[in-house]
C-alpha cells in the first residue's frame, strides 16, 4: 500500500512540476535581451565544439533555468499564502 502512495506522491509531484513550468513557460518571453546574448555565445561556441557537446550544454542551461525559475514561482506562493494568512488574521 505505501508503495502505491508513494507512486501517486510522485506522479502527483511531477505533474504539479510540469504545470508550473507550463504556467512560466507561458508567462516568461524568450526574447530579452539576456536570452538573446546567451544564445549568440551558444552560437559562437558551436563553430569550435562538437554538436553534441553544445546541445548537453544548452539542455544543461534550459533545466537549471526551470528549476530556479519553479523555486522562484513556488517560494512566491508561500509568500503569498503568509501574507493572505496575516490579512485573515487581522480581519478575525
Amino acid at each position: 500500500m505505501d508503495k502505491g502512495n508513494s507512486m501517486n506522491n510522485a506522479k502527483t509531484e511531477k505533474l504539479r512540476n510540469y504545470t508550473i513550468i507550463a504556467r512560466l513557460d507561458d508567462a516568461i518571453p524568450l526574447n530579452t535581451a539576456e536570452w538573446l546574448a546567451v544564445e549568440q555565445q551558444l552560437n559562437q561556441i558551436s563553430e569550435f565544439v562538437p554538436i553534441s557537446l553544445l546541445n548537453s550544454l544548452t539542455e544543461a542551461i534550459i533545466n537549471y533555468a526551470d528549476d530556479q525559475a519553479r523555486r522562484g514561482y513556488l517560494l512566491g506562493q508561500e509568500d503569498l499564502v503568509a501574507e493572505l494568512r496575516k490579512k485573515a488574521a487581522k480581519i478575525a
